[in-house]
């Protein structure tokens, strides 16, 4: 497992030959953190965020836990036109890590304020 700083809290994490990929693929996921923070007022609570490039069975675009996002390697498209998924990662930061709902009835709501 390798890993490439991406800013002053995030971090990539993959097997030693997509790191590289990983890290440009994702590389803007700390302007991501920022925006978030802006349009919340809110800092990120979270010490870190990291993600981990998962093998290809890895069955979701991506998962996220404070600190940490489990991500797919078919996100990594070359362009970046996929790093959306980060993004809507992220926001779980707020929407379903800091603030959840209190049954699954709602449940929803934490993939909806992702959006």
């Amino acid at each position: 497992l390798g890993g490439r700083g991406g800013g002053p809290r995030t971090t990539v994490w993959a097997e030693p030959c997509m790191v590289e990929a990983v890290a440009w693929e994702f590389g803007e996921t700390e302007r991501f953190i920022a925006t978030a923070e802006d349009l919340t007022g809110h800092a990120y609570d979270w010490s870190r965020y990291d993600i981990l490039c998962m093998p290809p069975s890895f069955p979701y675009g991506g998962m996220e836990n404070p600190c940490l996002t489990f991500a797919t390697p078919t996100l990594l498209a070359g362009d970046r036109s996929l790093a959306n998924v980060i993004c809507h990662e992220v926001a779980h930061g707020w929407t379903g890590n800091l603030v959840t709902n209190h049954t699954w009835e709602h449940f929803w709501l934490n993939e909806g304020w992702t959006r």
